[in-house]
């Protein structure tokens, strides 16, 4: 079976769709646990009306749904699609970096804990406004040291290293440790210029601009994705955020001060620049012009 996973083909996609959905089925507890300040290890799963616990087969990702018609077999009260869904998109996640990276390796589980960190920030942002520590703190660790085992990042492409001296260039010339320190830059400038929006808002606009969690959230996307990529990340979530604000307004379903989730969109904005790295750069001067 680890040949399977460690090289391309068709068994080895099903086998990480399944471990995919299994942890989808966490990632959900964790999104309704965490924010309530409850354990996620006991109770079990159980129905949130009647409280009766889930058998094994009740348990199963994705199926479980289908098989009880969306309902709870004992008191009949409705479950939320979203569950499956969730589970369905880390299945889906789960291979497309599988597939991308050739394999279960290193590279494919960097990109896939970012996905996972990312959806549970989306949900417990959207759902409850909270971005969890525990998430971001840990995020920036895994962000900041897994960039070891990732190809060169293109944040250090303007510097000649050939310009060192021969000694130098043996022992720091390009290596992996660049993305700790493009991590490192990322998570300082993120920080930095999420706080800076936060203290300037609360001067002009009279109430708070932006929560501190956001401003941890782009020291984690800064780590994942280096100082140059983190910046087109924060650009696209302002671009999504306004975006859906304006059809808000034009809709009637916001005034002009009411708040909106940022979090949601620099996770949204975070993912796409993570997968079209330098591409996006293109995309962007392309559009420019």
């Amino acid at each position: 079976m680890l040949v399977e996973l460690t090289s391309v083909s068709p068994v080895g996609g099903f086998l990480i769709f399944i471990y995919g959905a299994l942890i989808g089925s966490f990632l959900n507890v964790v999104i309704y646990r965490c924010p309530l300040e409850r354990s996620i290890v006991v109770p079990g799963s159980g129905c949130g009306t009647c409280g009766t616990p889930l058998r094994w087969w009740e348990n199963i990702p994705i199926l479980a749904y289908f098989l009880l018609g969306g309902r709870c077999a004992t008191c009949g009260t409705p479950y939320s699609w979203r569950y499956a869904a969730l589970e369905t998109l880390t299945a889906l996640a789960a291979v497309c970096s599988y597939l991308h990276y050739e394999g279960l390796n290193l590279q494919s589980l960097y990109a896939f804990i970012f996905f996972c960190l990312l959806l549970v920030v989306f949900f417990t942002d959207y759902d409850h406004w909270i971005i969890l520590d525990s998430v971001t703190y840990g995020g920036m660790a895994v962000g900041m040291m897994g960039g070891l085992f990732m190809p060169l990042r293109q944040d250090f492409q303007f510097f000649d290293f050939y310009l060192l001296p021969a000694s130098w260039l043996a022992t720091w010339g390009e290596g992996p440790w660049l993305n700790v320190v493009s991590s490192l830059y990322g998570m300082i400038l993120g920080a930095s210029f999420y706080w800076a929006i936060q203290i300037l808002g609360g001067m002009v606009t009279k109430q708070e601009a932006m929560g501190s969690g956001d401003i941890k959230l782009a020291a984690m996307i800064g780590s994942f994705l280096g100082w140059s990529l983190g910046l087109c990340s924060f650009f696209l979530s302002f671009i999504l955020g306004a975006l859906v604000a304006g059809a808000m307004l034009l809709g009637g379903g916001r005034r002009g001060k009411d708040p909106l989730p940022l979090g949601t969109f620099m996770a949204i904005a975070a993912w796409v620049v993570f997968w079209m790295q330098g591409r996006f750069w293109d995309w962007l001067w392309q559009l420019t012009w």
